[in-house]
């Protein structure tokens, strides 16, 4: 055996090679930048094994950041999107490999889901088969700081338009093991963290007789972009101490003030007692001019000595303090959460900025915004939140909106199931609710009137069990 290593750190590559000569390995560690030895090697390679480095683009050395794009090049990729150097790390270290060798690399889960990750998963499934994908608790690697899986492949000459893919949980100690056929393709493979049977559930409810995707019912879009959130939101004694009643539109700033799923006037006047932020300041053409009038223009100047007429959105607006696009939704949607997402009813008429999602019925499903709200926190579209969905650690869920269009939602007559889950949802102080007593509710409700949902639920649930708990773990 000969080994080659590359490490960046002087002091890392020195412990490298006191190790690699106390076992005797033949070889060498070289010290100094990847991409640069990448550019120089010409060798190939019968293994590859390593943990890349997990850096944002924007803190990576320039020469190194060109290096990379240069040999992503080379290979006809083009690095669309990407943020990270694990993924051109990845693929430039496993394009050396002979055909027949084999790796095995340490790499964030969030290849799984990220639009950047799709170009390594896409390549991945192109030039390699017997991939295996092992999921660890995390604190397996313990000097790692976020969720990671080990990726592993054999190198082939053959391309295929499927691969078949073997994925194995080493979770609490146990190992399970499923196997999916994955297209070659950059889609997302969050789904495949289900076992063939939970998959085939998932499948079968997605087409039962009144679920739909989300996108067909309604549009769902990000709000209010302010470009200085902090300023432009302000609270009930802001409003009167700079006497900004003219200026002021009633908001919803964060989706806990609102405990039931129907956002009513007396939550947004409890909003207002406690000091939220709860209103959103309208400067608009045909709001009264601001030149001028009294204490308007003393808020107007904190701005200005805060330097926000040089932020991007303010400064690319003439005036910066005007907002543009104020409009409300009658749906309000969660843009990220640690229990599960909520379809709220905006019957207080407020405003959203853009840290919850807006929403109106298409014109086929006016009026049908109860029923929609009152059966969307069932177990599969909360489900279908979670593979759609994304997660960077820490536990919060992530959805935007072209993954908001696919969620895979229930519409059907609800007969006043709005008034019974709201109760329930104001008993359990709504998203704070980790027992998921809503869930439970409407899952009932649609078991009673959805030909075949009560057979699928249990495979339904443990698959949202299984992938809320790694997300809350990671």
């Amino acid at each position: 055996m000969h080994l080659q290593a590359v490490e960046l750190i002087e002091s890392e590559a020195a412990k490298c090679e006191s190790e690699r000569l106390r076992l005797g390995i033949a070889g060498e560690v070289i010290q100094g930048s990847f991409f640069e030895w990448a550019a120089d090697s010409h060798e190939s390679f019968d293994a590859v094994v390593g943990n890349p480095p997990y850096v944002r683009y924007q803190f990576v050395d320039e020469m190194d950041r060109a290096l990379a794009e240069q040999q992503i090049g080379n290979l006809d990729l083009i690095l669309r999107g990407v943020s990270n150097l694990w993924i051109p790390f990845a693929i430039l270290s496993i394009e050396k490999l002979r055909v027949g060798g084999c790796f095995s690399l340490v790499l964030p889960s969030e290849l799984f889901c990220t639009s950047s990750g799709g170009q390594f998963r896409k390549y991945l499934l192109e030039k390699f088969s017997s991939l295996e994908i092992d999921l660890f608790p995390r604190g397996t690697f313990s000097e790692i700081l976020q969720d990671v899986v080990v990726v592993s492949g054999k190198r082939v000459s053959r391309t295929a338009a499927v691969r078949p893919v073997r994925f194995t949980d080493h979770a609490d100690g146990t190992r399970q093991s499923w196997k999916h056929k994955v297209a070659v393709c950059s889609d997302s493979w969050t789904r495949f963290l289900l076992t063939e049977d939970e998959l085939a559930a998932f499948i079968e409810a997605k087409s039962l007789p009144g679920f739909h995707s989300l996108g067909n019912m309604a549009k769902i879009e990000v709000a209010i972009v302010t470009g200085a959130n902090k300023f432009f939101t302000i609270t009930d004694s802001e409003v009167e101490d700079f006497k900004l009643h003219p200026w002021a539109v009633p908001l919803l700033a964060k989706t806990v003030d609102s405990p039931g799923v129907v956002f009513s006037e007396s939550d947004f006047e409890r909003a207002c007692g406690k000091g939220s932020r709860s209103w959103l300041l309208d400067f608009s053409a045909e709001r009264p001019p601001v030149n001028g009038r009294g204490r308007v223009s003393e808020y107007l100047k904190i701005g200005l000595e805060q330097g926000l007429q040089d932020r991007y959105k303010c400064r690319i607006r003439e005036p910066w303090y005007r907002v543009p696009h104020i409009k409300q939704g009658g749906l309000m949607l969660t843009k990220r959460a640690h229990h599960f997402h909520r379809l709220l009813l905006n019957s207080a008429g407020v405003y959203t900025t853009d840290t919850i999602y807006r929403g109106v019925m298409n014109p086929l499903y006016e009026k049908r915004e109860t029923d929609l709200v009152a059966t969307f926190q069932n177990t599969l579209t909360l489900l279908s939140t979670e593979i759609e969905g994304r997660t960077y650690g820490g536990g919060v869920l992530e959805l935007v909106p072209s993954e908001v269009a696919r969620l895979s939602v229930p519409l059907v007559e609800t007969n006043g199931l709005i008034n019974q889950i709201d109760e329930i949802s104001r008993m359990v102080d709504g998203q704070q609710d980790s027992s998921h007593s809503v869930m439970v509710v409407t899952d009932k409700f649609l078991c009673e009137i959805v030909p075949g949902y009560a057979q699928l639920l249990p495979r339904l649930d443990a698959a949202r069990k299984r992938l809320q708990s790694k997300r809350q773990s990671s």
